[in-house]
């Protein structure tokens, strides 16, 4: 058989997206190998942590550039040994199929591809936001299933024989998410089973901290780096909404194989699956931790809850189960269920409440995300505002500095283009007076433009917020900055 061309198909997307599963599902359906682009699983000690494909999960397709490499080696000449690889699967008349995340090798191997003529298929993995935090834990839950602890021992001794004994988690196989969460625990040689028990909590919270990070920068990654390199170089590219694993043949792997055969058997184009309705909308909540000393500040909040229920708007908002935050986001998963809500919270906060509530997060309060600090939180709170439908926006109840800033944050925001989302207080009782008369006098000082005083708008009563929230936005700065 002779090619004229040499076809093959590359799946991104972050840690735990489903790729793997994915990549046997093509290479089964089209004859394909599997060539992984994975800067970790190329080492042979640390299967769990690298979570390298197990025997009953790639069905018998061929792996490729898995398990080549020594703990302290690295892929160096990766680029290389998979072109090869390639070239030597196109020679047997099969389909290679790149799968993997890898931010440092994924474009260097997609160039050299392009330069030896190969008319590749992408197909990008995005995992739901809420969701994702979930299908990490699912993961780390198998990884210690698995006898991940036993594997980390084993790494630690190895760092002793091939490091002297000095730590360097920027090296070889020890960069793993999990084995810097894990050192305090396996440094530990004291006699306190209370005191060993708490190390190891803690590297499970911090690496599903770390991954879920590490996940999130993935997708950055893809949104803003390989996607434009994608489209500069005309590579058809689709992208698939993961869920869960109920909805995985009909959103994934259903469409993927129907574009793929699309691509091999027509123009090397696809047509993408037609979209799903409009997202819902989606308010992002600014408020206290505190109820404050009126109780019109708490009522406040349960009243904006309703109206979310009545216009079947979801929230997201900082994670915390107290004040004004907590009796919004309660009162909302009351009327609406646990969906509906969604906190992000960094673990450091997420740790002193615990402490100072005596009670962990519970489904009362709706799905939690814990991140690794406050940008990361800031930035999946305005995401989940700009993926939502027409009538997402901002919102701020009473409360404190926190509650100022981001306030203050998405209104600078809005005024320099990043978003064009409506951006509304809640004025309980003359709470915001101060601050509007900031603005006035701001912007009668020639500090801020006519049109950007009114960038906080003001509602008196939660209908007259959500109404805010659907009014149209005017913008002064947006055309003349080019955000990347």
């Amino acid at each position: 058989m002779t090619r004229i061309h040499k076809p093959a198909v590359a799946i991104f997307g972050p840690t735990a997206s489903g790729k793997t599963k994915l990549g046997v599902a093509v290479s089964k359906a089209f004859l394909g190998e599997v060539i992984s682009v994975d800067s970790l699983q190329c080492y042979k000690p640390g299967s769990i942590i690298t979570a390298k494909p197990e025997h009953d999960e790639i069905q018998d397709i061929p792996h490729h550039l898995i398990d080549y490499l020594q703990a302290d080696e690295e892929p160096d000449d990766f680029i290389s040994l998979a072109i090869n690889k390639m070239e030597d699967i196109i020679s047997r008349n099969k389909i290679p199929v790149l799968v993997g995340g890898s931010t440092s090798l994924t474009t260097p191997l997609l160039q050299q591809a392009l330069k030896h003529h190969y008319i590749i298929l992408g197909i990008m993995l995005v995992p739901h936001p809420s969701s994702y935090q979930q299908l990490i834990e699912t993961r780390g839950d198998a990884m210690v299933k698995q006898g991940l602890l036993a594997e980390l021992r084993e790494l630690k001794a190895l760092e002793k024989t091939l490091l002297q004994g000095e730590q360097d988690f920027n090296r070889g196989v020890w960069k793993a998410i999990g084995y810097p969460e894990f050192s305090p625990y396996l440094d530990y040689d004291g006699a306190s089973d209370i005191k060993r028990e708490v190390l190891y909590h803690q590297g499970v919270t911090m690496m599903r901290a770390s991954t879920l990070q590490y996940g999130f920068n993935q997708l950055e990654w893809l949104r803003h780096t390989l996607t434009p390199f994608l489209h500069q170089r005309k590579v058809a590219t689709i992208s698939l909404n993961v869920t869960d694993k109920q909805s995985w043949a009909a959103e994934v792997e259903g469409p993927a194989l129907s574009m793929a055969d699309q691509f091999f058997h027509g123009t090397h184009s696809v047509t993408p699956v037609p979209g799903k309705v409009s997202n819902p909308r989606v308010v992002c909540l600014f408020g206290g931790s505190s109820s404050g000393n009126d109780p019109s500040h708490v009522k406040a909040a349960k009243d904006l809850s309703l109206e979310l229920h009545r216009n079947n708007i979801t929230l997201t908002y900082g994670g915390g189960t107290t004040g004004v935050m907590g009796a919004t986001a309660s009162t909302l998963v009351e009327l609406s269920g646990p969906s509906s809500v969604h906190g992000i919270v960094p673990a450091a906060l997420a740790k002193f409440e615990e402490n100072e509530t005596g009670q962990s997060h519970m489904s009362k309060f709706g799905s939690r995300t814990v991140v690794r600090d406050m940008h990361t939180r800031k930035r999946l709170m305005i995401e989940a505002v700009l993926n939502g439908g027409p009538g997402s926006g901002f919102v701020a109840l009473s409360g404190g500095y926190g509650t100022m800033e981001e306030l203050l944050e998405v209104a600078t925001w809005y005024q320099i283009g990043i978003h064009n989302c409506n951006v509304c207080v809640l004025n309980v009782d003359g709470f915001y007076d101060g601050l509007l008369d900031w603005v006035s006098k701001v912007s009668e000082k020639g500090f801020i433009g006519a049109k950007d005083r009114t960038i906080i708008q003001v509602a008196s009563s939660a209908e007259g917020l959500v109404r805010c929230l659907e009014g149209k936005t005017q913008h002064s700065e947006q055309r003349r900055i080019e955000w990347i």
